[in-house]
């Protein structure tokens, strides 16, 4: 900067009207932080269990509910979401730091293919021999095993939203009489199973895979993805089949539906790992006590799969 500019900034400071400019401009300033921060906090806060509404009569009411219970949040952050899908966001851009909202929506696609694999397979056939429905073929294998991180060419978020599309193409069938929706307690018991291991998988991962305060929001906020689909899931599918509540045992769902809550109102300001390797254990640990509550859920939903097995 040349010395004009220099002594020019020093007259602006050291004069009255100066100095009240420069204030206004850093109260607007701090206020555009704040504002912002607490955006990208509303971003990951709590989200509520998707809704079910009306009365379930048959299958063709259950089934729209329950495949679409697997793409809820997904589907909310690719068209609900201010700042959008952030993992395949280029680092030139400010996103592209949000990293507790990357995998937040890390986790949500990561168990959304979990749970659209069990349905493909079990609930929209009648039988292991017959023929996938090719719209739902489409979303396992092609839509949503796509890359997070892709951004040009096909997208992330064109894949993904192409995979939404791809399962109410097959809904429609469903309600056409094109297409098979067909649930039996064994195929329960198979998702039962499937949400278990979606919750052992970031379970895991925080008893084991973090060693500082740095690493700790990512594995919690990943555990917290993986849970809004899990609970969406589960929530849908007691609500659907009440025996699956009976048999499983009240108490259980309750339990569970109830933990994976608290789950997803967990948006501290700041994640401590104290304890963890390199953390600091004068510091509150809310990686294990993250963890202690997907121990509650994944053995609540080990107790449900036993007792449908029985």
């Amino acid at each position: 900067m040349s010395r004009i500019g220099i002594a020019s900034l020093k007259q602006l400071f050291h004069s009255k009207s100066g100095s009240r400019s420069l204030i206004v401009v850093l109260i607007f300033l701090i206020f555009g932080i704040g504002v912002s921060i607490l955006g990208i906090r509303a971003q990951v806060a709590e989200q509520p269990v998707m809704p079910v509404t009306g009365e379930i009569k048959s299958d063709a009411d259950i089934a729209p509910l329950v495949f679409k219970a697997a793409y809820f949040s997904l589907d909310r952050e690719l068209n609900n979401s201010v700042i959008g899908w952030v993992p395949n966001d280029l680092m030139i851009s400010p996103t592209s730091w949000f990293d507790n909202k990357k995998n937040l929506q890390r986790g949500i696609i990561f168990a959304t293919r979990g749970v659209i694999n069990v349905y493909t397979t079990h609930f929209a056939r009648s039988g292991s021999g017959e023929e996938i429905n090719k719209h739902l073929l489409k979303a396992q294998t092609s839509s949503f095993p796509y890359a997070e991180d892709v951004w040009m060419f096909a997208s992330s978020e064109s894949r993904y939203k192409e995979g939404i599309q791809s399962i109410n193409s097959y809904l429609e069938d469903v309600e056409n009489g094109k297409a098979v929706f067909n649930v039996k307690t064994d195929d329960l018991y198979t998702l039962i199973d499937t949400l278990e291991s979606l919750i052992e998988m970031p379970q895991s991962r925080l008893k084991t895979g973090v060693d500082s305060h740095f690493e700790a929001d990512d594995a919690i906020y990943f555990a917290k993805g993986v849970c809004l689909v899990v609970r969406d899931v589960l929530n849908t599918v007691t609500l659907a089949y009440p025996e699956l509540m009976n048999r499983g045992g009240e108490q259980n769902v309750a339990v569970a539906l109830e933990t994976l809550d608290t789950i997803a109102s967990f948006n501290p300001l700041y994640v401590f790992a104290g304890g963890n390797k390199n953390g600091d254990s004068m510091l509150p640990n809310q990686v294990q006590a993250l963890a202690s509550k997907l121990d509650i859920t994944a053995n609540r939903l080990r107790d449900i799969k036993l007792a449908l097995d029985k």
